[in-house]
């Protein structure tokens, strides 16, 4: 079995101590930089916090399991401290119980892929952006304001919480589409099926869709980006 060891820049000395546990147990560990090669692994370790397995994922389609070990600030995606990590991770190896969770991805120009969010915000900052919003080909809100997020179950405690949306369930089969800063009074954010497609159509001025707050492209107005459920999970 060999595993990828993925960390933070001051968690070398925890990564260190990861992959010797990992070796005592028998399983062939490696520090690794964060690459597509990584698919190659049968499990991957993260040392850090919830952005370091979001930068991850960034580089993955076909994603092995991940253990993530915190040594950030939130670490809500994660499942054991420097301190405990050690029994928690020896039963996830013995065991290897894996849960998934589902991704969206949106193409935008090129095609992002993310398990919390992808937002769609204004370029120019304090200047509003026009959006019209549909659902499998019905159009559904025209809007104006700072922008739009369109959210997974799990990302739904994530940027999505702080705009006003509410808290889903993670292994519910569903997006959110949650306004940002809208020009309109009782502008609520919508469940829809996972199973649906939102196009979001981008009218007076560029906007930029990032994904999971890391990867980012530039999308000139008169532009439509599509968002749908990823057929690769994490």
């Amino acid at each position: 079995m060999r595993a990828a060891i993925v960390y933070k820049p001051d968690s070398f000395g925890v990564a260190e101590d990861v992959r010797k546990f990992l070796e005592s147990m028998g399983v062939e560990a490696e520090i690794c930089e964060q690459s597509r090669e990584l698919e190659s692994y049968d499990f991957i370790v993260s040392v850090g916090g919830d952005g370091t397995i979001l930068r991850t994922l960034q580089m993955l389609d076909h994603c092995p399991p991940i253990f993530a070990v915190n040594t950030g600030k939130v670490g809500l995606l994660t499942h054991a401290d420097p301190e405990n990590f050690k029994d928690l991770l020896g039963k996830s190896v013995e065991n290897m119980d894996v849960e998934e969770f589902m991704r969206i991805e949106c193409f935008a120009n090129e095609r992002l892929i993310a398990l919390n969010e992808i937002a769609l915000l204004t370029a120019v900052p304090a200047r509003l952006v026009e959006m019209t919003i549909s659902v499998d080909g019905v159009e559904i809100e025209r809007m104006r304001g700072d922008g739009l997020l369109i959210s997974t179950p799990i990302g739904s405690t994530a940027y999505a919480l702080s705009t006003g949306g509410p808290i889903i369930d993670p292994y519910m089969a569903c997006m959110l589409v949650v306004p940002v800063a809208p020009f309109k009074l009782g502008w609520k954010p919508w469940v829809v099926g996972a199973d649906r497609e939102v196009v979001v159509s981008i009218h007076n001025r560029p906007c930029l869709a990032i994904a999971d707050g890391h990867k980012m492209v530039e999308v000139q107005p008169e532009s439509k980006i599509v968002v749908r459920k990823s057929p690769y999970p994490a």
